[in-house]
């Protein structure tokens, strides 16, 4: 399995830039929109799906590191 690149990765970049932009959302955002249009909530789940990934590519490594693949 590689490394998660691209719109995939989970970089120290994106992760800053997540919470920055989670934050400007949450004070300057929209009231309330529905949950299909809430920019945060999209935002939310994208970084959930990144950190999956992550964490899936992490167990990989350490199986593969320790002979287990």
């Amino acid at each position: 399995m590689d490394q998660p690149r691209g719109k995939d990765s989970f970089s120290l970049p994106y992760r800053m830039g997540f919470r920055i932009n989670y934050a400007l959302l949450h004070v300057m955002g929209p009231a309330y929109l529905a949950p299909e249009a809430d920019p945060r909530l999209r935002a939310k789940k994208e970084y959930e799906r990144r950190r999956a990934l992550h964490r899936e590519w992490k167990a990989h490594q350490r199986s593969v590191r320790h002979g287990r693949a």
